[in-house]
């Protein structure tokens, strides 16, 4: 995994440079992480997009200090949850009276489930990168393990090895609820 320090040094010297850095190395987690609370493909990723684009003219890190990693997963959680607000006040809400009394609540457990699914992410993210890159496949992309072995010119059991090996450290790492929930999107029958 690519240390934010490195993209932040990066962004000093070549700024597309990082920026596509940036991209490559967090894009996919995001969406995931976006999809999750979204449960919309194309929101998810009008989202995730939104928030390079504006972190890219703001030139926000052109000073940055902090953690890039929990940095990029709060932009993204701050504003799926603000289109959440905004979309139910559109489609269901005329005064601002009900919209607190019905939207609130699922909000704040839209912001509870956020914070669950960027810890996974983060455990995620400390994955080897090659096992990394075939958990993502089978549950960003939906792949079956044949696609994942074939688009890697890798054999199905080498797969299935770094699917085990992502679920171990998974489970060691996350609490119990947590692990359960993700076995229910991300294991192949």
């Amino acid at each position: 995994m690519v240390h934010s320090g490195k993209i932040l040094s990066l962004y000093k010297q070549d700024e597309k440079a990082a920026m596509q850095l940036l991209f490559d190395v967090y894009y996919e987690p995001l969406l995931l992480y976006c999809f999750r609370m979204m449960h919309d493909t194309e929101e998810a990723e009008d989202i995730v997009q939104e928030c390079f684009v504006h972190l890219w003219f703001s030139r926000r890190l052109q000073n940055f200090k902090g953690d890039l990693e929990r940095f990029m997963f709060q932009a993204v959680r701050f504003r799926a949850i603000n289109y959440i607000r905004d979309k139910h006040r559109r489609d269901k809400m005329h005064d601002d009276s009900s919209v607190d009394e019905y939207i609130l609540p699922g909000i704040l457990r839209e912001e509870e489930a956020g914070q669950e699914i960027e810890l996974l992410y983060r455990m995620i993210n400390r994955l080897p990168d090659e096992c990394r890159k075939i958990f993502l496949m089978a549950s960003l992309d939906d792949m079956k393990y044949q696609e994942i072995a074939s688009t890697l010119r890798i054999s199905i059991n080498t797969v299935k090895t770094q699917m085990k090996i992502a679920l171990r450290f998974l489970r060691e790492h996350l609490n119990k609820e947590s692990f359960s929930s993700i076995l229910l999107f991300f294991v192949e029958e």
